[in-house]
């Protein structure tokens, strides 16, 4: 598994080239839909929390353009692949409310992964709070998701992919990586 993901990162940046990489501080959103797409295979209750069908719900900011095309470009690339972890996937793209309404939601509705497009960064804190002791694989657009309390987020060091893990969110959150993840990744608490 680990060579996989790492021939999946090297063969995407490959065909995107270098000057792209350095063009933006942020990992390709359809980059980051094939890393997402792999993550449930690292996570030992990928599975068990997401049933038969992993349903995917991809937030963005209300009346934030780049949050909202952010949103729209990674909902679509993940769709395209059709598979989280494995399992058949549905993607849903809606607006940011609040955490405690997500929390309820991912309870209700049984969501396995929330994507937080670019814009929520400043609200990550209040809703990795809101969401301790829900089942659910929270991943952010950029590093400071992971640091303010996203499971999952993905960086750039030194123009490649980085994942960043956040275990204390992790644990609260019932995500429980693979050491071959943890090896790959940075760490943050």
């Amino acid at each position: 598994m680990k060579a996989l993901l790492l021939t999946i990162i090297v063969l995407v940046a490959l065909t995107i080239g270098s000057d792209s990489w350095a063009e933006t501080s942020r990992v390709p959103v359809h980059l980051q839909a094939q890393l997402t797409g792999r993550l449930g295979t690292f996570d030992r209750n990928f599975q068990a929390r997401a049933g038969t069908v992993a349903r995917v719900l991809v937030l963005h900011k209300d009346g934030n353009a780049d949050s909202v095309s952010a949103a729209t470009a990674f909902a679509k690339a993940l769709g395209e692949i059709h598979q989280v972890g494995g399992l058949e996937a549905t993607v849903e793209e809606a607006a940011f409310i609040d955490g405690a309404k997500l929390a309820v939601r991912c309870r209700a509705q049984k969501i396995a992964l929330v994507y937080f497009a670019a814009g929520l960064e400043s609200e990550m804190s209040r809703v990795a709070q809101a969401l301790v002791g829900v089942d659910v694989l929270t991943i952010g657009g950029s590093s400071l998701y992971a640091v303010q309390g996203a499971v999952v987020a993905f960086d750039l060091e030194e123009a490649r992919p980085k994942l960043v893990l956040n275990l204390r969110s992790a644990k609260a959150q019932n995500v429980s990586f693979k050491a071959e993840l943890l090896k790959l990744a940075r760490i943050v608490e």
